[in-house]
Formats: C-alpha cells, structure tokens, sequence
C-alpha cells in the first residue's frame, strides 16, 4: 500500500530517518572520543547496530512509498554538529563530563528510536508495508542498547561528578 507523502506516517518515518542519521553521527564522533576504552568499543558496536536499523527503517520507507526527506536529513545532521559546541568545562580539551553528556545523548536517542519501532507496531496491521516480527526485534534491540549504554552512563557519572 502506497502512502502520500504529506500523510502522518510518512512524516514520521521522516523525523526517524533524519534522527537516525544524526544519531550515527553522534555515534561516531562519540566512538572516536571517549574516556573510557570500553564505552568506546561499545558506542562503536551499537553504531553498527544503528547503520543496519537505518537501513531497514529506509527500507521501510520505501515498501511504504514514503522515501526519504533529504532536507531533514540534512538539517537533523547539521543540530547534531551544532550540539557538539555545549560547555563541558574546558574549551580546550575533552572533559569526563563530555563523555557523561555524550552518553546521555546516546540514551535519549536509543530511547526516541525505540518509541519510534514501538509507534509503527501500533499500526503494523494497517500498513502491509510493515513487518511486525521486525519492529519487535528492532523495539527489543533498542532496549538491550540503552541497557548497555546505562552501565556505561553510570560509570561515566561516577567519574565526572566526583570532584
């Protein structure tokens, strides 16, 4: 079943597809900074994690006849690079409070990602388009991430808040 592109599905297909793109971004660039070795490894992980799940949701967007809205894209891309300029307390060097603010972000994005897979499963019997064996799997794959991100939130806290 074809949907018109101005329809609230396609919209929000849209919003997650530019939050997807952004969210890889922050994966990325997070990867590459990280304090802590071992958070590093596993923001690399879910970042893959997070390249296949676009694929699918772009999949998605094209079995819907939705697409994708490359200005949004592009403009979800571009807050992402303007949010790396917040005060960590020092303007010249990465600070255990990058990480911890990082990671926050992470979880936000990992838990706006799973309402999304969850929204879709509310109306999986109206759109043909829509696996709902995938959403589920994709809605738990979201969970688990933000599980492991929180241990990984929690010893960033332990050691930016201690001073």
């Amino acid at each position: 079943m074809l949907v018109p592109g101005g329809s609230p599905i396609a919209h929000h297909v849209h919003t997650h597809l530019a939050g997807s793109a952004a969210g890889i971004d922050l994966f990325g660039r997070s990867a590459a900074g990280l304090l802590d070795p071992d958070a590093a490894t596993l923001v690399r992980d879910i970042q893959e994690e997070l390249l296949d799940e676009r694929r699918r949701l772009r999949r998605m967007a094209d079995d819907l006849g939705v697409g994708e809205a490359y200005l949004m894209t592009l403009a979800a891309r571009a807050g992402e690079r303007a949010a790396r300029l917040k005060p960590n307390g020092s303007w010249t060097e990465r600070t255990p409070l990058t990480d911890l603010v990082e990671l926050e972000a992470m979880r936000v994005a990992v838990n706006g990602k799973r309402a999304g897979w969850q929204a879709l499963l509310a109306v999986v019997d109206v759109h043909a388009a829509l696996d709902r064996e995938e959403l589920e799997m994709l809605a738990e794959q979201a969970a688990e991430q933000d599980r492991r991100l929180a241990e990984a939130h929690h010893r960033a806290a332990a050691r930016a808040l201690v001073h």
